[in-house]
């Protein structure tokens, strides 16, 4: 396991200057606001570019949860802010309305006080630049347990973060992911491609890789701010997963906290798909690229330990169009065959092709031929055969196939039968693995 070597926050005025050299990133003012509060055990990190009256509300749940869960240990806020480009708000003054009106419940309910610290932008910071910052602060800081939050999640409980930041700061883990309770066809990208690909690549599995909040420790902190990262296009815009998977990968201990019903709407396959796998399947293909010392040799396979439920489905209508979704992955295939020839082994392209000529009544997308697949689609980003963010596109339309054939099989499932449905893609993908290994390892000849 990697050792934790950080060095105490001296908080004198003659560091400032080496201290800029070292996080050329972070400004003299949070510097010194950093120094103002010293060592702590909590430190939150929230990115609130949107405005000031979201930050508010998720700075109030945080200081009530921090003091009924953690009256004596010393805690501070990163409010990563950046001025609203409507209102001029960088939500610096609501943060300062906060500190007030809580001061007097805090000084009766805690024991410690609870910091806030403002990183001021004139731009609104990417999700990547907001996670570096925070973890040189917690670096600098030398804090125990983090979390980072999205003041936009609409119904943010305070339980939510003690939940995450608990089991890094009593249970000592490294990594602490969320769980939702969802609706059974919400987060269907996770449930038949993230979750299961990552699971059978990396060998532990962990059910939300992207998610707006998870918890970590400061020795994960340290490891993941001194990798060089930051200037990749994957980690500018989703962080977390590759956070997950550097945790993974370097044999820190990973668990899942349930928090509760995932509050957002559900993105379908039939709409503004390209871009959710530009971000996600995109993340996932190039940690699967950058991570193969970790998991190439490896036979690992475990799931992290859970607190709560693992999974829980909620029944409700769905607004999903499965004729629009079909008619999507017919089209989009056809107009990419010359494209997806050259990314797909034959045998598979040729599976794939044999479906177009189905109605809808019998069209089947099954797991073993997604999984295959899926592995043919790494192995083709690893070994570059086109361009690469073309590549990942190119899979949105195969994807939309798969959902189809998805929400036929379990129009009527029960949770239970999902959860099977899933257990059973999760060992598709260990089995086929041998398959992803060989294209992995072979040498493509280039094709004319």
């Amino acid at each position: 396991m990697a050792e934790w070597d950080g060095s105490a926050f001296g908080g004198s005025e003659s560091e400032i200057p080496s201290l800029l050299a070292e996080n050329p990133f972070l400004s003299d003012d949070l510097l010194r606001q950093l120094m103002d509060v010293g060592e702590v055990d909590l430190l939150v990190g929230i990115s609130s570019h949107k405005n000031g009256r979201t930050t508010s509300h998720a700075l109030h749940a945080l200081e009530r949860s921090v003091q009924q869960h953690f009256t004596r240990q010393r805690a501070v806020i990163i409010n990563a802010c950046a001025e609203d480009q409507e209102t001029g708000d960088d939500g610096a003054g609501q943060l300062r309305i906060v500190a007030q009106e809580n001061s007097r419940s805090a000084k009766l309910a805690a024991l410690r006080t609870i910091h806030q610290v403002n990183v001021d932008s004139s731009a609104p910071l990417s999700a990547g630049n907001a996670l570096h910052t925070i973890l040189a602060a917690a670096d600098l800081l030398r804090a125990r347990a983090c979390a980072v939050l999205s003041p936009e999640t609409a119904e943010l409980a305070p339980d939510w973060i003690a939940k995450l930041l608990a089991p890094a700061y009593r249970d000592k883990f490294d990594f602490v992911a969320p769980l939702y309770a969802r609706h059974k066809f919400q987060g269907l990208l996770a449930r038949n491609l993230v979750y299961p690909m990552s699971r059978a690549v990396f060998g532990c599995g962990i059910r939300e890789l992207y998610s707006d909040e998870w918890g970590f420790s400061g020795r994960l902190a340290t490891v993941c701010l001194n990798q060089d990262v930051w200037n990749e296009e994957y980690i500018r815009v989703r962080p977390e997963a590759w956070m997950a998977i550097s945790a993974i990968g370097s044999d820190f201990r990973c668990c899942q906290s349930f928090l509760g019903q995932k509050i957002q709407s559900t993105t379908s396959p039939g709409t503004n798909i390209v871009e959710v796998f530009r971000q996600a399947v995109g993340n996932l293909f190039w940690c699967i690229e950058s991570r193969q010392s970790s998991w190439l040799e490896s036979d690992r396979s475990e799931m992290a330990q859970t607190s709560g439920p693992d999974h829980e489905l909620i029944s409700e209508p769905t607004d999903l169009n499965r004729h629009r979704i079909f008619e999507l992955f017919q089209s989009g295939v056809t107009e990419l065959e010359p494209m997806l020839s050259s990314i797909l082994d034959p045998e598979t392209h040729a599976q794939i092709k044999s479906t177009l000529a189905l109605e809808e009544s019998k069209f089947r997308f099954g797991p073993e031929l997604w999984v295959r697949t899926l592995y043919d689609f790494a192995a083709s980003y690893h070994h570059a055969v086109i361009n690469r963010d073309h590549l990942v596109q190119a899979l949105a339309p195969l994807y939309r196939g798969m959902t189809f054939s998805f929400l036929i099989e379990h129009a009527n499932s029960s949770a239970a039968e999902m959860e099977a449905g899933s257990d059973r893609l999760c060992g598709e993908f260990v089995r086929q693995k041998p398959y992803f290994m060989e294209k992995w390892k072979a040498m493509i000849e280039v094709k004319s």
